[in-house]
C-alpha cells in the first residue's frame, strides 16, 4: 500500500524537479511497503539514510541553481533554502537519535510523507508559478508579490495543518538530539562513580582476606580448647559459607571491571565523533541494561560483605560473646535477599519458585534466619543431581510465621532423616560438608527463637523443611 499518492497537484511543470520528487515518492513508499512487512534492520537503516544524503545533495542544489540561473527574488531564495537546511537538520537529529526511539523506520517514514507534502505543495509549487512568471517577463519582485495574491483558500489550509504537523516532528527530533547530546557527559559521570565503587570493592576485598587470615588465626586458638573437635568443624563450616559471599563478590567485581571497560569504549566512540562507531559502542555496551544492572552488582558485593561479618558473628555466639539483637523484619525480604547471596550456587541446578504469602514482621534476629535460610537452600540444591526445581513458600498461621523450603532432589530415608539434626552427621564425602548447617539451623529456630522446624521428604523425590516462627518471638521461660 502506498503512503504517498502522486496526482497532478504535486506536478510543478519542471522535469527535473518532478522527477527528483517522483523518486523520493517512490523511495517513501518502498520504505511503507518494508515497514509493512517487518523486521527492517539496522543495515537496511542505514541504507536509507545514505540514500536521502544524496538525494537531498543532488535535489537541493539542483534547485537552487535553477532559482539562481532565472533571477528568481532572492526574498524566496532565502525561504527555500532555509527549508532545504531545515530537512538536512531533522534527517541528521533522525540519524543521531535514532538508538533512542522505539521504531526509526517509522519515525523517519512519517517525517518523509509529511515533509515532501508540505514542500512539494507549498514552496516548490511557489518556486514553479514564480519562474513561469518570470519567464512571462514578470520582474522578480513583481513575480514573488504576485504569488502572494494567489494562494489557495483550500491548500492554504491543508498547508498549515500539515505545516504544524511537520513542526511538531521537528520538535520532538530536536529534543531527541538534546537528549543524544547530553549522553556523552552522564556517561562520564557514571565512568567516574563506577571508578569510585571499584576502588570501594577492591578495599573491601582486601579487609575480607584479612578477615578470613583473622578467622583462620581464632580457628588454631580455638582448636586448643576443649571443643577442639567440635570447633574444628565449626570453623570449617564458616569457611566454606564464606566461599559462597567471597565466590560472588569475586565475580561481581569482575562483571565490574567488563563494564567499566564497555563504558569507556562508549566514551572512545563519542570521541572519534563517528556516528557509526558511536552506535555500535552504545549497542555494544547496552547503556540501558548497565543503568539497571549496576546498582543491583554494588548492593549485591554490599552484601555479600555484609553476610561475612554476619558469619563472624554467629562464630563470637558459638563462643558465647552474644551481641546480636531482637529485631521486627520482613522475612520475605530477607529470604529475596538469601536467594541473591546463594543464587550462584543454584542457579545451575535448579529454577526458583517463589510463593510467597502475606506475612506480619516476625521479631528475630534477621541475620540468624538468613543463615538458616542460605543452608536449607544450598542443601536443596546439592540435593539435586542434575537439573530440578526448588520453591520458596511462606504464610502465617494462629500468630505464627512460617517458611518452606522444598526441592525435587534425592530425598531422604527414614534413617537418614532421623539423624540430619545430629551435630557432625553428614551423608556428603569427606572435605564436602560439616555436618553442622542443620544442627546449627535447628539451635538458630528452635533453641533461640522459640520456633520449630519440620522435615518431610520421600526418597526419589525430594524433600521438604518447614520453619515455624512465632510473630512477636521467644517467650522468656
Amino acid at each position: 500500500m502506498d503512503a504517498f499518492i502522486w496526482d497532478a497537484r504535486f506536478d510543478t511543470g519542471i522535469p527535473l524537479v518532478d522527477t527528483q520528487h517522483k523518486q523520493l515518492v517512490e523511495a517513501v513508499n518502498g520504505l511503507g511497503n518494508e515497514l509493512m512487512l517487518g523486521d527492517f534492520t539496522e543495515e537496511r537503516l542505514q541504507m536509507l539514510f545514505r540514500q536521502l544524503a544524496e538525494y537531498a545533495r543532488l535535489h537541493f542544489a539542483d534547485e537552487e541553481k535553477m532559482m539562481v540561473e532565472l533571477g528568481v527574488d532572492q526574498r524566496h531564495i532565502d525561504q527555500h533554502v532555509t527549508e532545504h537546511r531545515q530537512f538536512v537538520e531533522q534527517l541528521v537529529a533522525l540519524w543521531k537519535t535514532r538508538s533512542s526511539i522505539e521504531k526509526p523506520a517509522e519515525a523517519v517514514h512519517g517525517f518523509l510523507a509529511s515533509w515532501l507534502t508540505v514542500h512539494i505543495l507549498g514552496e516548490d509549487q511557489v518556486m514553479a508559478r514564480q519562474m513561469a512568471n518570470l519567464r512571462k517577463g514578470l520582474t522578480p519582485s513583481a513575480a514573488f508579490d504576485a504569488e502572494k495574491r494567489s494562494e489557495d483558500p483550500g491548500t492554504k489550509v491543508l498547508l498549515g495543518a500539515l505545516s504544524r504537523l511537520y513542526a511538531l516532528l521537528s520538535k520532538q527530533n530536536k529534543a531527541l538530539t538534546e537528549v543524544n547530546l547530553s549522553l556523552e557527559e552522564r556517561v562520564k559521570e557514571r565512568t567516574s562513580d563506577l571508578a569510585a565503587a571499584n576502588i570501594q570493592l577492591a578495599k573491601e576485598q582486601e579487609e575480607l582476606t584479612q578477615l578470613l587470615s583473622k578467622i583462620e588465626e581464632a580457628q588454631q586458638q580455638l582448636l586448643q580448647s576443649e571443643k577442639m573437635a567440635a570447633i574444628g568443624q565449626l570453623a570449617a563450616g564458616v569457611a566454606h559459607e564464606i566461599n559462597n559471599p567471597v565466590g560472588f563478590v569475586n565475580s561481581n567485581l569482575g562483571t565490574l571491571k567488563t563494564y567499566v571497560g564497555q563504558l569507556l569504549n562508549v566514551i572512545s566512540a563519542y570521541e572519534t565523533g563517528v556516528p557509526e562507531d558511536i552506535a555500535a559502542a552504545r549497542k555494544k555496551a547496552d547503556i540501558e541494561f548497565l543503568r539497571d544492572d549496576l546498582p543491583s552488582l554494588v548492593a549485591e558485593s554490599q552484601e555479600g560483605l555484609s553476610r561475612v561479618t554476619k558469619i563472624v558473628q554467629d562464630l563470637k555466639d558459638f563462643s558465647h560473646v552474644d551481641q546480636a539483637e531482637h529485631q521486627r523484619a520482613d522475612l520475605n525480604a530477607a529470604i529475596e535477599s538469601t536467594l541473591n547471596v546463594v543464587w550462584n550456587e543454584l542457579k545451575y541446578k535448579a529454577e526458583i519458585v517463589r510463593e510467597l504469602g502475606d506475612i506480619p514482621a516476625v521479631a528475630c534476629v534477621p541475620a540468624q534466619i538468613n543463615q538458616v535460610f542460605m543452608n536449607l537452600l544450598v542443601n536443596a540444591a546439592q540435593a539435586i543431581e542434575h537439573q530440578g526445581k526448588i520453591f520458596v513458600r511462606s504464610g502465617a498461621e494462629n500468630n505464627q510465621a512460617w517458611f518452606e523450603i522444598e526441592d525435587t532432589g534425592q530425598g531422604m530415608s527414614e534413617e537418614v532423616r532421623n539423624r540430619i539434626f545430629e551435630p557432625f552427621f553428614t551423608t556428603k564425602p569427606v572435605g564436602k560438608g560439616t555436618g553442622l548447617g542443620l544442627s546449627i539451623s535447628y539451635d538458630i529456630i528452635v533453641k533461640k527463637h522459640g520456633g520449630s522446624l519440620d522435615v518431610r521428604s520421600t526418597p526419589g523425590k525430594g524433600t521438604c523443611f518447614r520453619i515455624w516462627l512465632p510473630v512477636d518471638g521467644k517467650k522468656s521461660s
